[in-house]
């Protein structure tokens, strides 16, 4: 059926590729499918009715633009036989293979038949079809033979009542002897409907071919959705989770549940065929992939999977404690200066300032903190808030950096001022450039600091640099690696071979076979080929065998982009990936991901893109199916849980972490998998990071990051570049890159160790000549540090017991918990007595003897440790006195100051006199060596006092009838044995009995004038 012939006016309009392409937004492109009703009269052709070689049929148009030049009666859109095509042009391109077609065929021809000038344009439109049934959709079917060439894709475009052309379905690849079906939604109140072949912008490419065309009303199909949001959006627990969907009919309700939970509030889809609505996963839920499943009334059903991601911990414990850490995400912790330096964000920076490098500070994440003097001159401190420090600490500062250097003389310094006045230069910058840089500077705490304030001074004139800081830290850092240690787990990895097969056998597998011990595991982390052609796969393991690879025990392959290079499709390359490399029985995940516990000791884990089209080398380069990332999440947290580190292995990069990640290519590796990959991968500082891809060299700054994903947290996972074994490339201009010349190629060893993780970088010369390029060491998780409280015992006592120490003698002391090498004075209390002083270990201890002064008062006293002039730990001791002596009376006892009589053997009182009755033995020497002095009247039948007191260390003995005090045993208080105890209860009796007897004869001389009594300083507290 041929409807009336077209105005002329209207056979002469032209419609410009331009136009055409700014339609791209218009109808639903839906799969056709055969009408379940009874369908209208059809619009048909087979182009035999066409009257000539330019001429349509009745009632078809075509437009042509710029066809000038092109071989006569094949210009644009023309009609022909096969036989004639192939005669005028050849068999080549598979132009005779179009079966499907009969007769006479609308062509397009663009090989070998070009316009004088330029691009040439033509649409081939059809007659109209008249809408009676109000069905609201057409389908257009038609015989297709199609081969794309360099030209933009050409598009099946359909015009309703006259209006603008919208395009239906774009064909950019190859379709060869085709039956097409496309069915497309029309308005209910449309009254005709033309459709369109739109052959564009092409010079020189290959060519187009239809025939038997049938156009038709069609009952609705149910519609596709568009995910117009994220393809895998990342949701938090609790947080709400945009969603935008598309290709729905105006008006259609759309209907959806999250895990089986219905979501509500979705509006209706607007004019423009979209409805938007927010997804709530839970507070509280675990983190994993749901699955928001999406229908509704004529809508074909689609999934949506939402990975949820727990909101990143903070720094997580380490063989490397963090002390202080700050990302300059708020202002709470620094003083900023009123100009000067200013809290921004790199975008920012790059936005005001231009680029010139600066967008090459891969490092920074969230907010940084800049000072820039490229458009005024710049003289300003940036000061931290005080940070609370330990005397004698060893520490190191640890920053971000980006010092840039341009005309005018500038300088940059870090400062650490502490309280106790003492400025220290850390480190200061003028001349050199220091781009992405981690700068680690080691300080030492003044003795008496309790806290520091650093300041971060640039001074530049005007048209001069700029520097940039971020995620400031102190930490404990880890000590040097001995030079015989040995690792408990070693791996070889290589990556980035790509046909250089010669340097792989020659020079890096026999370096790494060098080292020692040997690694029992190798990881070629990808592009092991250039094409990944099965020639290619066999090159590279014959110089891989040959050069030793075959003597690992463990051999481990992952997949890059090069191996999905070229046009065979993701299923026969990656099939081609596992045969060759044996990779299926290894990692117990089919191969493209997996696991392996290096040497028993250290997890390896590898990821695998799951498909790539090859689209002219760019990215994005990742497809991570749910089913890894779970796996992969599931993994993270064991090993997590067992406080191990986890070594990672991926071929492709992340955007703005190692050198070269800032460059466009570079960018985006990871696609619709990049927000969940990253959320993931902030909680898990445990985690050490290998990426290849940029081969960028492992001299540059940011060889080797750490890697904030998420900006707030403390801690993130390290990200080291493996550099390659083919050509080595660095920065070139702002965005570029450049081979650098001569450089020999790139392995790296992994090994692990009691304290820390170690990367290091070899350049492998003539017979694997190993020449270390750079190392990292990444500290390992540990146990929560343990605060150092400085702590003094007495060794041997028991826990609660009283330590006894006689005036004079001496005690063991022993002391933890100090700083490393620390210088302490110990002393005796209440009213300070120095008695010594005590230095400590590496590990902050010491162990001596001190002695107790011998005019030290008895009683209750402490010995402490004083730090900068404060006691900081402390032991109580009791310290005892020895008897110096016997007096008479019957009244014996202690009296301060006062004065006593006592019987045969009495103890004097502290500071007190004695006076002995009658036949008082002589007391002579009754002073005690300890300090204390004192004499004693003797009576004539009185027991001998001589020698009554003892010195520190030295003994002393009594006769039955002496009550003098005996020693201790050398430097302590002598202990008091059951038997001691009756032994002293019979000898006070017979003193009391005595005591008596003698104070009835004092009494008596007394009255007749003939006592005596004697001063005295004898006793003991």
């Amino acid at each position: 059926m041929h409807p009336s012939a077209p105005s002329a006016s209207r056979r002469r309009s032209g419609l410009a590729a331009g136009a055409l392409l700014a339609l791209m937004s218009g109808l639903v492109v839906v799969p056709a499918a055969a009408p379940a009703f009874a369908a209208p009269a059809h619009l048909t052709e087979t182009f035999e009715t066409a009257s000539s070689a330019q001429t349509p049929p009745a009632g078809w148009l075509v437009d042509r633009v710029n066809t000038t030049g092109m071989r006569a009666g094949w210009e644009g859109w023309t009609f022909h036989t096969t036989a004639e095509v192939t005669k005028e042009f050849g068999n080549t391109g598979d132009r005779g293979s179009f079966g499907k077609a009969s007769g006479m065929v609308a062509v397009v021809q663009s090989d070998s038949n070009r316009p004088t000038t330029g691009n040439f344009d033509s649409t081939l439109w059809s007659a109209p079809l008249t809408i009676a049934d109000r069905t609201g959709a057409v389908t257009v079917k038609f015989d297709s033979h199609y081969k794309q060439g360099q030209n933009p894709p050409s598009q099946l475009l359909a015009r309703i009542d006259g209006g603008a052309p919208v395009v239906v379905k774009s064909y950019g690849a190859n379709g060869l002897n085709t039956s097409e079906s496309v069915t497309f939604d029309v308005p209910k109140s449309a009254t005709k409907v033309e459709v369109g072949w739109a052959y564009l912008q092409s010079s020189n490419n290959w060519f187009w071919m239809i025939d038997n065309v049938d156009i038709a009303e069609a009952a609705p199909k149910a519609v596709d959705l568009k995910i117009l949001s994220a393809a895998k959006p990342l949701a938090v627990p609790g947080a709400p989770l945009a969603v935008r969907v598309g290709g729905l009919r105006e008006g259609q309700q759309l209907v959806a549940d999250l895990a089986g939970t219905p979501v509500t509030g979705i509006p209706k889809a607007g004019a423009d065929g979209t409805a938007s609505f927010d997804v709530t996963v839970p507070a509280g839920s675990a983190a994993g992939v749901r699955i928001l499943a999406l229908s509704g009334d004529g809508i074909t059903p689609a999934k949506l999977p939402v990975t949820v991601v727990a909101k990143a911990a903070g720094a997580a414990n380490s063989t490397e404690p963090q002390r202080w850490f700050d990302g300059i995400e708020s202002t709470e912790r620094w003083q900023f200066p009123a100009s000067g330096w200013e809290q921004t964000t790199l975008a920012q920076v790059v936005d005001t300032f231009g680029v010139d490098r600066r967008q090459a500070f891969t490092r920074a994440s969230g907010r940084i903190a800049v000072a820039d003097a490229s458009k005024a001159a710049v003289e300003s401190v940036l000061k931290t808030k005080p940070i609370g420090v330990t005397s004698r600490d060893a520490l190191e500062l640890r920053f971000d950096s980006h010092y840039r250097k341009r005309g005018g003389a500038q300088r940059a310094a870090v400062t650490a001022v502490f309280d106790t006045g003492q400025r220290v230069v850390l480190n200061e910058w003028t001349t050199k450039d220091q781009e992405s840089a981690q700068s680690r500077l080691p300080f030492t705490v003044p003795a008496g600091a309790q806290s520091m304030t650093l300041e971060f001074g640039f001074t530049a004139d005007a048209g001069a640099g700029s520097w940039m800081i971020d995620d400031v830290a102190i930490v404990k850092p880890l000590a040097a690696l001995a030079a015989e240690a040995q690792p408990v787990a070693a791996v070889d990895v290589i990556s980035d071979i790509q046909g250089a097969t010669a340097r792989l056998r020659d020079q890096t597998l026999p370096g790494l076979r060098s080292l020692t011990p040997r690694a029992d595991t190798i990881v070629a982390n990808g592009d092991l080929t250039s094409n990944g052609t099965a020639t290619q796969y066999d090159d590279y393991f014959a110089a891989f065998n040959a050069g030793g690879g075959k003597d690992y025990a463990t051999r481990i392959s992952t997949i890059g982009n090069h191996e999905y290079y070229g046009s065979d499709g993701v299923p026969a390359y990656v099939k081609r990936f596992l045969d060759k490399t044996s990779m299926r029985e290894v990692g117990g995940q089919g191969g493209l991901w997996g696991e392996h516990l290096v040497d028993g000791q250290l997890p390896l884990i590898w990821l695998g893109s799951e498909g790539h089209v090859y689209h002219g080398g760019g990215g994005p380069f990742v497809d991570l199916s749910d089913q890894q990332f779970t796996w992969l999440s599931e993994r993270f947290a064991y090993w997590k849980s067992q406080g191990k580190p986890v070594l990672l292995m991926t071929h492709h990069v992340f955007n703005n972490s190692v050198s070269g990640t800032y460059a466009k290519f570079y960018q985006g590796d990871y696609g619709a998998d990049t927000e969940r990959i990253e959320a993931l991968l902030a909680q898990y500082s445990n985690v050490t990071v290998l990426t290849s891809h940029t081969h960028w060299s492992p001299e540059l700054n940011d060889w080797s990051v750490e890697q904030r994903f998420d900006p707030s947290t403390a801690a993130g996972p390290t990200i080291v570049n493996t550099a390659a074994v083919t050509t080595q490339y660095g920065p070139s201009g702002d965005w570029n890159e450049t081979a650098v010349g001569g450089a020999d190629p790139i392995g790296l060893r992994v090994g692990l160790y009691k304290d820390r993780l170690r990367v290091t970088a070899y350049y492998f010369g003539a017979g694997g000549a190993a020449r270390e390029a750079k190392h990292i060491d990444v500290a390992l998780p540990a146990e929560a540090e343990q605060p150092t409280v400085p702590k003094l015992t007495v060794p041997g006592s028991d826990a609660g017991s009283p330590i006894s120490v006689e005036a004079g003698g001496s005690v063991g002391i022993a002391g933890s918990g100090f700083a490393p090498d620390e210088q302490l004075a110990l002393e005796l209390h209440s009213a300070p007595v120095a008695i010594g002083t005590a230095t400590a270990d590496e590990h902050g201890a010491f162990s001596q003897r001190v002695t107790v002064p011998a005019d030290a008062p008895a009683g209750a006293h402490t010995i402490v440790a004083v730090r900068d002039g404060e006691t900081v730990a402390e032991v109580p001791i009791t310290v005892t006195r020895a008897d110096t002596g016997a007096d008479a009376g019957a009244d014996a006892g202690a009296g301060a100051k006062g004065n006593a009589s006592a019987g045969a053997g009495a103890n004097s009182g502290a500071n007190g006199n004695a006076s002995a009755g009658a036949g008082t033995g002589a007391g002579a020497n009754g002073s005690s060596d300890a300090g204390s002095t004192g004499t004693a009247d003797a009576g004539a039948a009185g027991a001998d006092g001589a020698n009554a007191g003892s010195s520190a260390g030295g003994s002393a003995s009594a006769a039955a009838e002496s009550t003098g005090a005996a020693s201790g045993e050398t430097g302590g208080s002598l202990p008091v044995t059951g038997g001691q105890n009756l032994a002293l209860f019979g000898i006070a009796a017979v003193v009391l009995l005595g005591a008596g007897a003698v104070l009835l004869i004092l009494r008596r001389r007394r009255a007749n004038g003939t006592g005596a009594e004697a001063p005295g300083e004898v006793g003991a507290e």
